[in-house]
């Protein structure tokens, strides 16, 4: 039997993807579009820069060392896409 542990990128990745879907559906749940969606794109990012940060914080230095610019890319596109289609997605449910 193999023994598969994720290794940190992905953890990263998965936590990044998971936090996305998560504040897709509180964007439309809270309605934070309400001041205009351009401060719903200026959260999502303000919130991703939080996780670098977090992170940054929670991480080693001989991890940060080893994931270099993965640390800050691994997962940006991915958290974007998720929160912007959970984020339509939850809309058309509640509109209909």
């Amino acid at each position: 039997m193999e023994d598969y542990r994720l290794k940190l990128e992905d953890k990263i990745y998965w936590g990044r993807a998971l936090g996305g879907c998560i504040l897709g559906f509180l964007t439309e749940y809270l309605n934070l579009y309400r001041f205009g969606s351009i401060f719903a794109v200026f959260l999502a990012i303000s919130i991703y820069i939080a996780t670098v940060i977090i992170l940054r914080v929670l991480l080693d230095s001989e991890s940060i060392t080893r994931l270099g610019r993965k640390l800050y890319l691994n997962g940006s596109g991915t958290f974007f896409a998720l929160w912007i289609l959970t984020w339509i997605f939850i809309h058309n449910l509640m509109v209909s």
